[in-house]
């Protein structure tokens, strides 16, 4: 039986006969991947804490007819902190399902695996607010999957955000100035929403959650992140 060796997230967990449970993984050089874990609900299973949604593991699996059962599971990180809170809960939850809906089978998700686990990382720590880990999860999300929105300036004419003295409005493709907005969906966003979210998307991974925003600007960004969402995915 042919073995291949792993490093995952855990995703979903699905519980199956007496005491297996089968568990979707996000794999860095496999994309999507869906596994068996025989015995993982049993008190002393070595699979226990490894079939954990959150939980990053180096897996050995063996491939049978048509799936996958796990052999082997080391645990890297379980991200326990993020079970102790429920808005924290909410938004790790808002997190994986965002990937477990977009997903595909062998697919490079390097870059997406690395975003996932520093949003976890971050939200477990609690030093910013859930809904600010989240708003800049999906914003670099949108971009791993190739619809970054403009967030410099006008999509339409390039006017800058930082010497544009007019309204912006926030579209399918990011900033409009008054002039070119004509979109039905968009909506007024102000320039403190658009510094943050100019902010997110051009820092690096590590310094893109280290901003300062008041909760009137975090609630522009998810309204933000939502349009897209429901755009450029159309998902429940």
């Amino acid at each position: 039986m042919r073995t291949i060796k792993v490093r995952g997230l855990v995703l979903k967990e699905y519980e199956t006969g007496e005491a297996d449970k089968r568990i979707l993984l996000l794999c860095k050089e496999y994309g999507r991947v869906m596994a068996y874990a025989r015995g993982a609900r049993k008190p002393r299973s070595k699979f226990m804490a490894a079939a954990q949604i959150f939980t990053y593991s180096d897996f050995v699996l063996a491939q049978g007819r048509g799936f996958f059962s796990v052999a082997q599971a080391d645990v890297i990180e379980s991200f326990y902190d993020l079970r102790t809170d429920y808005d924290t809960l909410c938004a790790a939850h808002s997190i994986v399902d965002a990937c477990d809906k977009t997903l595909w089978e062998n697919s490079d998700c390097d870059q997406l695996l690395k975003l996932v686990l520093k949003s976890l990382s971050v939200l477990a720590k609690k030093r910013f607010q859930p809904k600010q880990v989240t708003a800049v999860f999906l914003l670099r999300f949108f971009d791993f999957y190739g619809f970054r929105p403009n967030a410099d300036g006008c999509a339409e004419c390039g006017a800058q955000g930082s010497s544009y003295e007019g309204k912006f409005f926030w579209s399918k493709e990011g900033l409009l100035c008054e002039k070119h907005n004509s979109r039905s969906e968009a909506f007024e966003i102000s320039k403190a929403a658009t510094t943050a979210a100019s902010f997110i998307l051009n820092s690096e991974l590590s310094q893109a959650f280290m901003f300062e925003a008041v909760d009137s600007v975090l609630d522009e960004l998810q309204r933000a992140v939502q349009l897209l969402w429901r755009i450029h995915f159309a998902v429940d």
